[in-house]
């Protein structure tokens, strides 16, 4: 073998230094990339004596009892054999962690169970995006001292912190999480009236449920920094305590809003007409919206979903507008009893049981309509003053508890696939030879002695 030239070996050297360089990058990728799957698997096996530490005497969980370490003597694959974790198919780093309803703690009978979280565990997973803790009863993150209690988990999108008993203390650790789409805070002690910021720093947001932190008072939206929060799509305030709606005009970007359950809501829901591009709203169980004219929804052209269960309402005035509804409930109005829908023909669902209803104007024109409830309405003994019998697309109707002695009225309702007629104890005589696609018949508590066309 000839040896180089002077310019042969030159270039020679510089092949041989280049190859050694890359030999060195891939043994570095190589033993640093498994370097990071034994970090990321010590973390896990961490996070589960962390588990069981705050745990009862008697440790049951099949989340965390798959977890196997090679201390157990039956390593495994965490990607693919541990449950509650999932990776990345391609660099096989934790991407999601399911540690919900985890913990199982001796609250009554245990004074000294610690109820802090510490979240320096999670720290090692750089690429997580998805991270449930609900229902395990944590109060607050461990180490105060250390703002950025969720250190470098910043690809977060999904953090469900559900059912646990946080207070506003937790949210300069939430406000620097600024890549989260989706944040579920249900059934905590928040209340949005010891902070600053609140969660305004959450630009990206699209989800927030802060449902069942009873004492977020209205003040407190503006104080949280939902105004700033101009992405969120889905926003859920059921039974949070809260007066009035200020603070969520500026969201025009929402499509979901839950506002059931707030027992004191009154006054103007004018804000409301500026959500332009809402299509579920949820009212229901607000015993002072008395009248839908201060409802503030009759130009929402977009709404598709509206729950007005449990409001008191007597009238349905205002609802004209809402050219696209689809599903309405109305039940539980008890002194709502006459209505009148001639103006909403993309109707689909339509829930008007336990209304005191005796009459019902315009179901004629809903030929959408494929599901009716009229349920517990015990004045409504006939059905000639229902006026359904021009409903080619209906598959459901409801009649149960209504006091009916006849079904006349039927028979042009060849579509109807389940009927519900349970309930009506002086209906004796009944004749079903115009509904051949009836799949479903209840008939309990109606004391019937014939029956034709079955």
């Amino acid at each position: 073998m000839e040896s180089c030239s002077a310019m042969e070996s030159t270039s020679c050297l510089k092949f041989s230094l280049m190859s050694l360089i890359w030999i060195i990058v891939l043994m570095n990728e190589m033993f640093g990339y498994k370097a990071c799957l034994e970090t990321e698997r010590t973390a896990l096996l961490e996070i589960k004596s962390f588990f069981i530490s705050v745990s009862d005497i008697v440790y049951d969980d099949k989340i965390l009892h798959s977890w196997v370490g090679e201390d157990d003597g039956m390593p495994s694959d965490y990607c693919d054999d541990w449950e509650g974790v999932k990776c990345n198919a391609t660099t096989r780093r934790v991407m999601q962690l399911s540690l919900n309803h985890t913990q199982r703690l001796n609250y009554f009978d245990s004074a000294s169970a610690s109820l802090l979280i510490n979240m320096s565990l999670f720290h090692p997973f750089k690429e997580l995006q998805s991270l449930d803790l609900s229902d395990n009863w944590f109060t607050c993150i461990c180490e105060k001292r250390d703002y950025d209690g969720f250190g470098s988990l910043k690809q977060l999108k999904m953090l469900n912190l559900g059912f646990n008993d946080f207070n506003d203390s937790i949210l300069p650790y939430l406000n620097t999480l600024t890549s989260l789409t989706t944040l579920i805070l249900y059934s905590n002690s928040i209340e949005g009236s010891r902070t600053k910021q609140g969660l305004a720093n959450l630009r990206y947001l699209q989800v927030l449920d802060l449902s069942s932190n009873h004492n977020i008072t209205s003040g407190s939206l503006t104080r949280l920094g939902l105004a700033n929060l101009t992405n969120l799509k889905e926003l859920d305030l059921r039974g949070c305590g809260i007066t009035t709606i200020q603070g969520l005009a500026k969201l025009k970007n929402l499509e979901a809003l839950d506002l059931s359950f707030n027992y004191y809501l009154h006054g103007s829901l004018e804000g409301l007409a500026n959500l332009t591009n809402l299509q579920v709203l949820d009212l229901s169980d607000n015993q002072n919206l008395t009248t839908l004219a201060r409802g503030g929804f009759v130009d929402l052209p977009n709404l598709k979903i509206l729950d007005l269960r449990d409001c008191g309402i007597t009238t349905t005035q205002g609802l004209a507008n809402l050219t696209n509804l689809q599903v309405l409930d109305l039940s539980g109005n008890q002194n709502l009893t006459t209505l009148g829908f001639a103006d909403l023909p993309n109707l689909k669902t339509v829930d008007l049981g336990s209304c005191g209803i005796t009459t019902i104007q315009g179901l004629a024109n809903l030929t959408n309509l494929q599901v009716l409830d009229l349920s517990g309405n015990q004045n409504l003994t006939t059905l000639a003053h229902v006026g359904f019998a021009d409903l080619p697309n209906l598959k459901t109707l409801d009649l149960g508890s209504c006091g009916i002695t006849t079904i006349q009225g039927l028979a042009n309702l060849t579509n109807l696939q389940v009927l519900d007629l349970s309930g009506n104890q002086n209906l004796t005589t009944l004749g079903f030879a115009g509904l051949p696609n009836l799949k479903t018949l209840d008939l309990g508590y109606c004391r019937i002695t014939t029956i034709q066309g079955i």
